[in-house]
């Protein structure tokens, strides 16, 4: 049976694994944001340029 400070250092082990992968995840996803056509983060939408509805005319009958 495992003593307590083999135990404390398998999952100290483990922390900075699932710390590294954190970070590994971290920058990945700050680096589709960048790479996005997406506005930044706070931009208000309303205030965007999009295209406007438009409407068909209605069917002849």
């Amino acid at each position: 049976m495992p003593n307590l400070l083999q135990i404390i250092m398998y999952l100290v082990n483990k922390i900075k694994w699932q710390n590294s992968l954190i970070q590994l995840l971290n920058d990945y996803i700050t680096w589709l944001e960048d790479a996005g056509d997406r506005p930044p983060k706070g931009t208000d939408i309303t205030k965007l340029d999009y295209n406007k509805l438009t409407l068909d005319d209605p069917p002849k009958v």
